[in-house]
């Protein structure tokens, strides 16, 4: 039969219609469960492409058992899709079903309470399959036509569309979307090295200033100790000032921490960088100077704890200078291998959730909420602050991660009553004022107890949480507004620190904390700034992305900002000021200010790690 006359059948059109109006009704539980309103822009149209093919695909669902499929299929992609914008405010990626699988992700992120909302999902799903029985009791028989729609549909979808899961995305298109791309992307990563393994010899100056390494340098009489707070998912946009000077809307405002920090010494950043989302790739990036990851699946960490690459990392060049190395964190070390990764990286001293049993049980979940965890460090803080002469801790907790665990502490601001109804946002708002409170607390302790008499204290997160504001439009560099807090070791030296306008990144970090203990070096292979040079008279580019979005990003200081998609083959040239960088975002008609060749050979250059034993490896 002619498309043209199965076009005219009417009861393709009441299937579309009841489509249209199953998934109008499942972004309505969306909100209800992750309180993320998605991006108005093209949302309508959106679902328009997602009923066309939900159509073809119940059409294609003749006999029962792929009925059933049908609906167990769409039962499970709603429920992960919820859980995972609640989480990060954005739907799921093909690519992450390998790390999904993980049995610590498994046991601490999906297996929750969320994970109730299962049955209602498959609920809605059997119900869309009856009501299409029931609105059309004999079916076309055009499986060709049916099967020619949902590929049809899809693939309009991937062309237009440059990220497949923003909140505004059709959820169940966008995953069928994301299909050829996972099977095209090796084929795109192979062309990625090649093309920046035959031009790298021909790198242009433009080129080279994405990998500068820039350091002070300074003659330091008394090394001082270092702490290296992370905390999980904060971003800057959670300060009031900063959210004030930008012009942002967050789901949570943090006053208390950000008088703390103003009170004892430190100085917040406003306009910091987190170079990409999840924990492994932020903190790869903060401990070893290096791009992280930016391709599909995080490979660097594991790498260099399989003994594949070797870069020299922060930590094992402060314990090379005679520093006692810890890194303590919340949750589980063996995931994302950090059992391994942290021993080679420098640290001497690793502990993860393992060390709060109780009973000879672990912490359920991802660990101990944050007031057991600051507890814990800040004793194990001041034994080692009395047990040896130079120090460099790296704490990083695990409270404010989804699904959010407080131990039943609760707080409260009196902002309850904004217009933010759903339990999620309630719980990450409540998970980051615990935090706020835990880690106030966590200061007061170190400093009336001597141990951060000179300290330098660096406040950063691993990646920014995405930044969950109350309005959802897609900026760029959304997922990638990082925090940066820094505290000099002797009071007053703030004035040989970078002024708080200055773009900084989670680059900068190691770099700034060589240079504060002298350690650093010009010749050392590490991309970033020192906080402590300042010479900026030549701004400096950056490699950026989101893992979540697929978007990839170059960075101006200068004021420009190229937004491309995962592949690189589309872009779009954005503008701001560059003392006010999120706050002033504004798209232009620019051509691109790099070829597609240039932005294949950058982030194939970026993927690249030392390789092989190294003398200090053994």
């Amino acid at each position: 039969m002619s498309v043209y006359r199965a076009l005219q059948d009417q009861r393709l059109g009441l299937t579309v219609l009841l489509a249209f109006a199953w998934l109008l009704s499942v972004r309505f539980c969306f909100y209800l469960q992750s309180g993320v309103w998605p991006e108005t822009g093209l949302l309508l149209l959106s679902d328009v492409a997602g009923a066309i093919t939900v159509a073809g695909l119940l059409m294609l669902a003749r006999a029962f058992w792929m009925r059933a499929i049908l609906v167990i299929a769409l039962g499970c992609l709603m429920t992960v899709s919820a859980m995972h914008l609640a989480a990060h405010g954005t739907y799921p990626r093909l690519s992450m079903i390998s790390k999904g699988a993980d049995p610590v992700f498994l046991a601490s992120s999906v297996f929750n309470t969320q994970l109730l909302m299962l049955p209602l999902y498959l609920g809605l799903a059997w119900l869309l399959v009856r009501i299409y029985r029931w609105l059309v009791p004999i079916p076309p028989r055009r499986i060709t036509f049916a099967a020619l729609l949902v590929v049809a549909s899809t693939g309009a979808y991937l062309v237009a569309s440059h990220s497949l899961t923003t909140s505004r995305n059709n959820v169940v298109t966008g995953f069928l979307a994301q299909v050829p791309t996972a099977i095209l992307a090796p084929a795109g990563a192979l062309l990625r090295d090649e093309v920046a393994r035959e031009t790298a010899v021909d790198r242009s100056e433009a080129e080279a200033e994405f990998f500068e390494t820039e350091v002070a340098h300074p003659e330091i009489q008394t090394p001082p100790n270092v702490l290296l707070i992370l905390v999980e998912g904060l971003s800057s946009g959670y300060f009031p000032s900063i959210s004030e000077y930008h012009g942002l809307a967050p789901v949570v405002s943090l006053p208390e921490l950000e008088n703390k920090l103003a009170e004892t010494g430190f100085r917040l950043y406003r306009n910091t960088l987190s170079m990409e989302r999840q924990t492994d790739r932020g903190t790869f990036a903060i401990l070893c100077g290096q791009y992280p990851d930016f391709q599909r699946l995080s490979t660097k960490m594991e790498d260099v704890a399989n003994g594949e690459a070797f870069p020299l990392c922060m930590p094992e060049l402060l314990r090379a200078n005679g520093y006692t190395t810890a890194y303590w964190q919340a949750a589980p070390l063996r995931y994302m291998s950090k059992d391994r990764f942290m021993p080679r990286a420098g640290f001497t001293r690793v502990t993860g959730s393992e060390v709060f049993q109780q009973g000879g049980e672990s912490p359920e979940g991802w660990g101990p909420p944050d007031p057991v965890y600051f507890a814990n460090v800040a004793e194990r803080l001041k034994a080692l602050d009395q047990e040896v002469p130079r120090w460099m801790v790296t704490l990083l907790n695990v409270g404010t991660h989804h699904p959010f665990d407080t131990g039943g502490e609760y707080t409260s601001t009196g902002e309850d009553n904004e217009p933010l109804p759903t339990e999620p946002l309630k719980a990450r708002r409540n998970a980051m004022r615990v935090m706020e409170q835990s880690l106030i607390g966590f200061l007061d302790d170190m400093e009336a107890s001597g141990a951060l008499d000179n300290t330098l204290v660096i406040l950063t997160s691993d990646e920014s949480g995405g930044f969950v504001r109350q309005d959802q439009d897609s900026f760029p560099l959304n997922g990638n507004t990082g925090v940066m807090a820094v505290r000099p070791p002797q009071p007053g030296g703030l004035d040989q620190y970078a002024d708080r306008d200055r773009i900084v990144a989670q680059l900068d970090i190691p770099l700034t904390i060589l240079d504060a203990t002298g350690a650093s070096d010009p010749s050392l292979a590490m991309t970033g700034r020192s906080l402590l040079s300042q010479d900026t008279s030549d701004p400096r580019d950056l490699l950026l992305a989101d893992t979540y979005t697929g978007m990839k990003f170059f960075l101006r200081e200068s004021g420009e900002l190229l937004a491309c998609t995962e592949s690189l083959l589309r872009c779009e040239t954005w503008a701001f000021e560059p003392g006010r960088l999120f706050g002033t975002l504004t798209p232009t008609e620019s051509e691109p200010f790099l070829t597609l060749a240039q932005r294949l050979r950058l982030f194939g250059e970026s993927a690249r790690l030392p390789t092989g034993p190294t003398a200090d490896s053994e």
